[in-house]
């Protein structure tokens, strides 16, 4: 990762940061999981070749840059294992996407809720941020509970769609 600018966004219980090679198994489990096609079914599982080549694209990414699509790692800050992955794409008329993906066994308000402030603090008001000017989630309209953490953690509801003809999801904004 020589000469990348250092990035990490923390909480108290957790750390936003890029990928380690060494995290690829993790990263399979979450990707992979059987939870996470039902709620997220844009999201295809991957071989470990497909995981390798897409982390070690990840490692040497900038976040926050135009139009760069990064993938993070949410690590939990005192055992440092990986809980979960999250995403942020900034555009450059100042609009944000940004979601999470958390292993099954971790999942919950109060751990969503604080990973989508920190992407939210992160991308509208941090120093070394992007500073947009709004922040959009996707979440699937049948996940009351991501639903619910997402509203409590700043966000409004904006639109409903249907992805693919059967796949109801909202966009929501901050």
């Amino acid at each position: 990762m020589s000469g990348l600018r250092p990035f990490k966004i923390e909480t108290p219980r957790l750390v936003i940061r890029r990928f380690l090679l060494g995290e690829v198994d993790h990263y399979l489990y979450i990707r992979n999981h059987p939870t996470v096609s039902e709620s997220l079914p844009w999201i295809t599982p991957l071989c470990p070749d497909e995981a390798w080549a897409f982390m070690t694209r990840q490692v040497v990414i900038s976040p926050g840059a135009p139009n760069v699509e990064a993938h993070l790692a949410i690590v939990d800050r005192e055992r440092e294992y990986m809980l979960g992955t999250c995403f942020a794409k900034m555009d450059v008329s100042g609009h944000a996407e940004v979601g999470l993906l958390l292993a099954p066994q971790v999942r919950g308000y109060d751990l969503e809720v604080e990973v989508v402030k920190a992407l939210r603090n992160w991308a509208k008001h941090s120093r070394d941020g992007p500073r947009s000017k709004k922040v959009t989630i996707k979440v699937d309209a049948k996940d009351d509970a991501a639903l619910s953490a997402f509203i409590a953690a700043g966000f409004n509801r904006v639109s409903q769609h249907i992805w693919q003809r059967k796949f109801p999801y909202y966009v929501i904004s901050a």
